[in-house]
């Protein structure tokens, strides 16, 4: 089964920031990421995977989102 970012974030009730249309069929760790997975971000020490991750969806949890963009991380 496959998902876009925009059914994702429907679903959640989150915001797209990048290609609402990238899909997923599959999850890997940020770290692992690959085209056509989904991965998240909600631990500052895999911060800087976000930079080098290859999946094409990454969940990011909204605190994490504002404390780095507070301090210029993200």
């Amino acid at each position: 089964m496959e998902f876009s970012a925009k059914q994702i974030a429907a679903f959640i009730q989150g915001e797209i920031i990048g290609d609402e249309n990238a899909t997923v069929h599959t999850f890997a760790k940020i770290e692992e990421g690959m085209p056509g997975a989904i991965s998240f971000l909600s631990n500052p020490k895999y911060t800087p995977y976000i930079y080098e991750t290859q999946s094409s969806i990454v969940l990011v949890n909204k605190d994490l989102q504002s404390l780095s963009m507070k301090f210029g991380l993200l």
